[in-house]
């Protein structure tokens, strides 16, 4: 039953894949302004992450979702980082522009597929292409577009919200933008509560691939996840300041459990 249930998944996705794939092709071809062009990639992939939490069987619980749910842009979202499913979540309930490490954008179908969901790679170790990298930033926000970027710059295990990495909070200092902090908290797998044992079915962590992890993924029923939107940080913050009222919002309301 378990590899009936998985092939359907497969199937299913491979689907998901090849026509996301060729419409994102077909509006960057025809698509010229790049602003138009953005706003195509991230509202074709919002609805297409949509259908793929559906096939995965991940039912997203939302709390206290306002400026996000409403689709107000403009905001450097951040997030505490879990898996790869949290921009799953995070993209289904509203079209954004995602910051993926530049490692990905070689990486086989991924960087594709980021790509045409309108993410932006960016290199955080190199200075120059750093500077270069927070000035698009900025332009996508000047655009309007909500911009989502998980600090803590790589997933951790579950236990606790990570450190946070303050270099791209510059960007919403030099837009002039909010940032909108979002806790994400898996709760069940299978109908069972997520802990130690079972939590790395999800959290994708430590060195296994992603396609391993993914099609070990598949074989689950159901994955209960909470995303809760968090007070606005409003301009005017330096980027440490910023990053310090985000990651104590965040990781008390990871801590609480009932918060998030």
């Amino acid at each position: 039953m378990v590899w009936f249930l998985k092939t359907l998944k497969i199937l299913a996705f491979v689907v998901l894949v090849v026509t996301f794939l060729a419409i994102s092709f077909c509006v960057d071809l025809i698509v010229g302004n790049k602003m138009a062009k953005l706003r195509y990639f991230s509202r074709i992939s919002s609805l297409y992450l949509r259908a793929a939490l559906m096939v995965l069987g991940v039912k997203v619980r939302l709390k206290n979702i306002n400026r996000l749910g409403r689709g107000e842009g403009s905001y450097l979202v951040i997030s505490n980082h879990l898996s790869y499913l949290d921009v799953f979540v995070i993209f289904s309930t509203a079209p954004a522009v995602f910051i993926a490490n530049s490692e990905l954008e070689d990486a086989f179908l991924l960087g594709t597929i980021i790509r045409y969901s309108g993410g932006v790679f960016v290199e955080r170790r190199n200075r120059s292409r750093l500077m270069q990298d927070m000035q698009h930033i900025k332009d996508i926000l000047h655009m309007g577009f909500n911009v989502v970027l998980f600090p803590e710059g790589t997933t951790s295990d579950g236990r606790e919200v990570r450190p946070f990495k303050t270099s791209f909070l510059d960007a919403a200092a030099g837009a002039g933008a909010g940032v909108l902090p979002l806790c994400i908290r898996y709760r069940k797998i299978s109908g069972e509560d997520i802990d130690a044992g079972n939590g790395l079915l999800v959290y994708y962590h430590g060195d296994i691939t992603f396609y391993k992890h993914f099609f070990r993924l598949l074989s689950l029923r159901s994955i209960s996840v909470d995303l809760t939107e968090l007070e606005i940080i409003p301009p005017g913050n330096t980027r440490k300041e910023s990053a310090g009222i985000a990651f104590e919002r965040i990781s008390a309301a990871y801590r609480e459990g009932d918060g998030c």
